[in-house]
This record gives C-alpha cells, structure tokens and sequence, in this order.
C-alpha cells in the first residue's frame, strides 16, 4: 500500500512517454540534400510562442551559423532541428519531404549532435566514441583523427583503452569536447550541429576544434550555434535569431552591411571602442 503513490505516478509517466512516442515514417533517407523550415511555430506553453514563422532552406554540405541574443529561441530552433520537438505550426522539410515521414533509425544515423557540455561515459575512449554503437575500430580511429584527438590519446600509455569519464583520470575540457566530437562523427552522418563548441575552451583547444570543423566544411551540413563571433568565420551564412523570429539569414558580409544586431555584435567581439549594444530599435530590424 505504501508504494501505491509510486507505483502510480510511474505508470503515468510511462502512460506519457508512450503517448509522445515520435511516430517512425518508416520511408528511407539514404542522404540529406536540403534541409528547411516552412513557417515554423513553436511554444513550450501555450500563447507564449518561443519561435514564430521561421522559414529558410539550406542545402547539403553548407556550413551554417545561427547567432542571436540569449533567449532568442537559439536552442529551442536545435531542438526542433534535431526532432526532440515537433513545431506547433508550419512543416518540417528534408529533401522536400515531411520530416516525420523518414525512418527514425536512419535519421538518428544521419544527424548527430554534439553539446556545449561535453559529457563523457566512465569507459575507454574507444567507448566513447562508439558510444554503445556497433562502429569499427577503423572507424573509431578515423573519427578521433577527424576531430583532432587521435594524437593525445596515442600518446596516453593505454592508448584507445585508456579509461576516461567521471571516476577515471581526468582529460583536459578541450580533449573531452573533442572526443565528443569524435563521437558525433563516429557514424559518419550528413548533417553535424553543434551548440557553441569553443565557448568554454583554451585557444589550443579553439584552434583544434576549428582545424576539424574547417576539415569537414562541405562534406557534411553544419549548423552551428555561435556566442564567439570567431566561431563564425567558417560560415558559409548566417541566422539571426531575435525575439524567436529570423530577422536576417544572408552571408557574413552582407549582414555585416545590412543586420544592426549582426554589425555591432561583430564590433563588440572586435573590441571597437565605437561599439554598443544593440538597442531594441537594433534588433527587430532585418
């Protein structure tokens, strides 16, 4: 009688999780192509919309760089690319088609992920990598060369075996962050999005993470979240997020000319001593 409560309150939630179960379209995705949002929505509570009307398109292999103020709906717009959130309005387009319509085994092969905070399992590196995956040791060693790890951890006495994670000797942030990254690319997927991976990092490790993402530049899609405006000289293009809408999305250049938020953003990560803050004035304009 005393674990009733709790007995309850579990199967409510299995109850929920079993209602929220991503329907799996079942259809093949053998590549991306394009990838786009047509008037998206979302809200986590109903009349408080976190992201309104988003609309863009981008193509296979571009390198896409997403900026905005904190709060803009920067991370809910990854979420919903990565389809841990469905929009409340508008559709979700891969290839042309429905997002949703696509087998989810191939999706989840397909893209990959890799955090802002690198977490690491208390496992080898090899481990790590593979992260409960049936991947190669080829292509382990391939994806740590990839992410610029492979030399560090060749260099540890146990190699791929040596053990890292909490509990274990600790590996510098800039070597976790890129085992993470060896991680998402482990798999070998078409679109990698990356939520700031240099904000917290040394500039050996920033300039590491940086040869990698340069690497990669139009093998695969890249969207990355950006706080350093460094981190968007690869870019390709770029998104500006204000207030949950995509006021700008253009070259660098062309927002440096035309997006007051973009412009003084870059002045402020230049140390101009003519910089300001946006204004609100600043930030609602395209």
């Amino acid at each position: 009688m005393q674990s009733m409560p709790f007995i309850e309150r579990t199967q409510e939630v299995e109850r929920r999780y079993e209602e929220s179960r991503p329907v799996d379209g079942g259809a093949p995705l053998p590549s991306v192509r394009t990838v786009a949002f047509e008037r998206v929505s979302f809200s986590y509570n109903e009349g408080r919309p976190v992201l309104s009307d988003i609309t863009f398109e981008v193509s296979g292999g571009e390198v896409i760089g997403i900026v905005g103020p904190s709060g803009a709906g920067k991370s809910s717009l990854v979420q919903l690319l990565l389809q841990l959130r469905v929009p409340d309005e508008g559709r979700y387009l891969v290839n042309g088609v429905p997002v949703e319509q696509f087998s989810r085994d191939d999706w989840h092969r397909q893209v990959s992920y890799v955090p802002q905070e690198p977490r690491l399992l208390h496992a080898s590196v090899a481990d790590n990598i593979r992260f409960f995956r049936d991947i190669a040791d080829e292509d382990v060693e391939r994806a740590a060369l990839l992410a610029r790890i492979h030399d560090d951890v060749v260099s540890w006495p146990q190699g791929y075996d040596t053990l890292i994670g909490p509990r274990a000797d600790a590996v510098s942030g800039g070597q976790q962050q890129r085992i993470c990254l060896a991680r998402a690319l482990a798999a070998r997927p078409e679109v990698l999005v990356l939520d700031e991976p240099t904000s917290a990092l040394d500039p050996h490790s920033e300039a590491l993470i940086g040869e990698s993402l340069t690497a990669l530049k139009h093998e695969l899609t890249l969207f990355i979240i950006a706080h350093r405006m460094s981190t968007l000289d690869m870019c390709d293009r770029v998104m500006v997020i204000v207030g949950g809408r995509l006021v700008a999305f253009d070259t660098k250049a062309l927002l440096q000319r035309d997006n007051p938020y973009y412009r003084n953003a870059s002045q402020l990560a230049a140390g101009s001593a003519e910089s300001r803050a946006p204004s609100a004035a600043d930030v609602g304009t395209s």
